[in-house]
């Protein structure tokens, strides 16, 4: 474990002792054998005439830091795109300055775009959502407009116009403002509701795989679930999306997205796909 420590927080310039306040039991300590279980899982897929198609989103950034940087070094070491999903009341002239001295918006790496308004949970009971069924219309839309708002004045050219609800939840109402709003496209962790035939304009960017929130307290169980994720996922004739969450990631979590991004490219050959990409592809 140390040497997986070492070698990660060198490769990403973590400080020693790096620990994120919350982390899943997956990512505390991998098993032995992960890097040859994950390559075993990502080799069956491995077809140079169909190869799959893979996306990555990352939720809840609104600030810089070593993290983030973190992140967007992986990335960027493999040139693959990742769909930012910024949270635009956390947006500060000092955070903006640290965001795009990572993340350049002229890199064509990133798809900035909208992760709700402020990623308050505004249900009375049940499971958390900022734009659940007890928030008023009204509210809902007023939250979304100034969110949109400040999302183009910070971002311009380079705002994706797509639209991440904070605990890929919300409500029907939600949807109608998304489309009267001229947003293009909303990712969820699951199927549209079923009345989108109304709302035709709106495109699914779906997720498939959360590595981070996860809930399980076997992490050993866990890792083996999440490699069926991935396996079933790859198999999709949907392009497979990837959740990820910089703020919950312990080093071996870095070092596991560093595998998975290399093996994806050098062994499987996915075609990666930006958020553009899906928005544009008919």
């Amino acid at each position: 474990m140390q040497d997986l420590f070492n070698q990660s927080s060198d490769l990403l310039h973590l400080p020693a002792g790096y620990r994120p306040r919350h982390a899943a039991a997956i990512w505390q300590k991998l098993p032995d054998n992960w890097r040859d279980e994950l390559a075993a899982v990502l080799e069956r897929r491995a077809d140079n005439s169909n190869p799959p198609r893979v996306f990555f989103r990352a939720d809840d950034v609104g600030a810089g830091g070593r993290p983030f940087e973190s992140l967007c070094g992986c990335f960027r070491r493999h040139q693959i795109p990742l769909a930012l999903a910024v949270v635009p009341a956390w947006l500060s002239p000092v955070r903006i300055e640290q965001l795009f001295r990572t993340a350049p918006q002229d890199e064509p790496l990133w798809a900035w775009h909208q992760h709700g308004w402020r990623h308050v949970n505004w249900q009375r009971n049940g499971k958390k959502s900022e734009f659940g069924e007890h928030r008023p219309f009204e509210r809902q839309w007023r939250d979304i407009w100034q969110g949109r708002q400040k999302m183009m004045a910070v971002f311009q050219d380079h705002f994706v116009s797509a639209f991440t609800p904070p605990w890929n939840r919300l409500s029907w109402p939600t949807m109608r403002i998304l489309q009267e709003l001229g947003f293009l496209g909303v990712s969820l962790d699951g199927p549209f509701p079923k009345n989108m035939k109304y709302l035709p304009n709106l495109r699914s960017l779906r997720v498939h795989i959360d590595l981070h929130t996860r809930k399980s307290k076997d992490g050993s169980a866990d890792y083996q679930h999440l490699l069926g994720e991935l396996r079933n996922c790859l198999t999709k004739k949907e392009p497979c999306g990837i959740m990820v969450h910089h703020q919950l990631m312990t080093v071996s979590a870095f070092a596991f997205l560093e595998e998975l991004l290399r093996l994806l490219r050098y062994r499987v050959h996915a075609r990666f796909l930006s958020f553009h990409d899906l928005l544009s592809d008919a």
